[in-house]
């Protein structure tokens, strides 16, 4: 270790539990060791908790965590209040990412609200699936924009009980099956592609 830093202090160490000490750990040549190590909490079922002197953390769990919070909170509060908050995470600057590759990941609430406040070409929501994606409400739904275009490689199916309202100044109505001797010519089959591409624009 390096002579102009200090050795760390030893806090707690105890061979069957584990080691709390604050200061540098490991070797400053060392891949993947810190120098500029604040606290370090290391248990002896694989649990570590790493304060850096930068101001990151790092945690290890090497099983489940679970985290229980607002049991008592409407204690003390006004009744008129619009929202109690039990749990928040802010991000003043960065992304928020949640991964769960080998598993799911679940919400459920009363509401749940979803905002985007990018500008430009930001200000997106985007949902991917490999699957289905089902969106279902026993009240309505309803999509609004300032363009909605669907597009399907197979088919696009609506079916109501009741009636149907189309509502439209105008409707343009066409088949890429019309002339089906044009589709065999290269430009023509290249100006539909490029025809579909430009209506979800």
């Amino acid at each position: 270790m390096p002579k102009n830093i200090k050795p760390e202090q030893i806090i707690a160490d105890h061979p069957e539990y584990g080691t709390i000490f604050m200061g540098p750990s490991g070797e400053d040549d060392k891949i993947g060791e810190k120098l500029g190590t604040n606290l370090v909490l290391s248990l002896k079922g694989g649990h570590n908790q790493t304060y850096l002197l930068n101001g990151n953390k790092g945690e290890i769990i090497p099983g489940s965590s679970h985290e229980i919070v607002g049991i008592n909170l409407s204690q003390g509060r006004n009744d008129i209040e619009s929202e109690i908050v039990a749990k928040s995470i802010v991000a003043e600057t960065g992304d928020i990412v949640i991964i769960a590759e080998d598993g799911n990941i679940k919400l459920k609430a009363n509401n749940i609200y979803i905002e985007t406040e990018g500008s430009d070409n930001d200000g997106s929501i985007l949902m991917k699936a490999n699957d289905h994606i089902t969106i279902k409400a026993d009240e309505q739904l309803s999509f609004a924009g300032g363009k909605i275009c669907m597009v399907s490689s197979d088919s696009i199916t609506m079916n109501a009980k009741g009636l149907l309202h189309l509502l439209v100044s105008d409707i343009n109505k066409g088949s890429p099956l019309g002339d089906i001797s044009k589709l065999f010519l290269p430009g023509p089959v290249a100006d539909l592609i490029s025809s579909i591409l430009e209506t979800c624009k």
